[in-house]
C-alpha cells in the first residue's frame, strides 16, 4: 500500500493549460499591457460618444432627418387639412343647389362611410404610431363635416346653452379619458372634433351676444390676430422646438386651426 502511495506521488502531473499554480511560471508575449493601460478601449469608446453626440445634434436639430419629418409630418398635414376644408365647404353649396336635400344626404353619408373607415384604420394596432395619428386627424376632420353637414339637413337646432352645455360634457368625457383610455388615433381624432365644435360655437356665440354686449362686437376681430399669434407660435413651436413625428403632428393641428380662425375671421370663409 505504501509503495504503490509512493508511485502516484512520484508520477508527474498532468499539462493543463487552463490551470496554473501560483509557483508556476509562464512566458510573456510583450502584447501585454497593465489594466491602466488601455488605449485601445477608450478610443473607441471616445468615437463612439463623439458620433452619438454629433448624430443627436443632426436628428434634434440641423439633421436632414428631422427636417424631413418636419415638411411630411408637420406643413404637409396642416396643408392637407386646410385644403379639405376649403373643398367641402365649397362643395356643399353646388350640391344643395344642384341635387337638393336628397343631395346633401348621400354627400353626408359619403362623408361618413370615410371618417368610419378612418376611425377603423386608426385603432389597428399593426400600423405604426404615425399611419395610425394620420388615419385620426382624417377622421376627425371627416366626422366634424358629417355633424356640420347633417346640421343643415333640417330646420331644428340646439339653442346657444344647450350647445354650450353639449361641449362642455364632451370635453369633459375626453379630458378624463384621455391618457387612460384614449389611444393616439382616437386622441387625434377627439382633439380636431373638439376643435372644430369649439370654433364653431365661439363664432355663434358672438353672432347670438353681439347686439347685447359690445364687446363681442370688437372681440371677434380681436379673436382672428390672436390666432394669427398663435399661427406665428405654432410654426416656431414646430421648426425649433418640435422633435418626434407625433410633436409634428400635434403641430400641424394647431397651424390648421389657427390658419382656419384667420381665414373666418378676416376672408369671411364659411364654417
Amino acid at each position: 500500500m505504501m509503495k504503490r502511495l509512493q508511485s502516484v506521488q512520484s508520477s508527474p502531473r498532468p499539462k493543463d493549460g487552463g490551470i496554473y499554480s501560483f509557483g508556476q511560471t509562464y512566458t510573456i508575449s510583450g502584447n501585454e499591457r497593465s489594466l491602466n493601460d488601455n488605449p485601445s478601449m477608450e478610443r473607441p469608446l471616445h468615437d463612439i460618444k463623439r458620433f452619438n453626440i454629433s448624430s443627436l445634434f443632426e436628428d434634434t436639430w440641423f439633421g436632414p432627418r428631422i427636417w424631413k419629418s418636419k415638411l411630411y409630418d408637420g406643413i404637409l398635414p396642416s396643408l392637407v387639412m386646410i385644403l379639405l376644408t376649403l373643398l367641402f365647404n365649397l362643395l356643399f353649396i353646388p350640391v344643395e343647389v344642384m341635387f337638393g336635400t336628397p343631395g346633401l344626404l348621400i354627400y353626408t353619408l359619403i362623408l361618413l362611410a370615410g371618417g368610419v373607415y378612418s376611425l377603423g384604420k386608426c385603432v389597428q394596432m399593426r400600423l405604426n404610431e404615425i399611419s395610425r395619428a394620420w388615419y385620426g386627424l382624417m377622421s376627425g376632420l371627416l366626422l366634424w363635416f358629417v355633424v356640420n353637414t347633417a346640421g343643415r339637413l333640417g330646420e331644428s337646432s340646439f339653442s346657444i346653452e344647450v350647445e354650450a352645455v353639449m361641449l362642455l360634457l364632451a370635453v369633459l368625457v375626453a379630458a378624463t379619458l384621455w391618457k387612460t383610455v384614449f389611444p393616439l388615433g382616437i386622441r387625434f381624432i377627439a382633439f380636431v372634433f373638439l376643435v372644430e365644435w369649439t370654433l364653431r360655437f365661439w363664432l355663434n356665440l358672438h353672432v347670438f351676444l353681439a347686439e347685447s354686449f359690445q364687446f363681442f362686437q370688437w372681440s371677434y376681430y380681436l379673436s382672428g390676430f390672436i390666432a394669427l399669434s398663435g399661427l406665428i407660435f405654432f410654426l416656431l413651436w414646430m421648426f425649433l422646438k418640435a422633435e418626434s413625428r407625433v410633436h409634428h403632428l400635434w403641430a400641424a393641428v394647431g397651424v390648421w386651426f389657427c390658419t382656419l380662425m384667420v381665414m373666418i375671421v378676416f376672408f369671411r370663409m364659411p364654417l
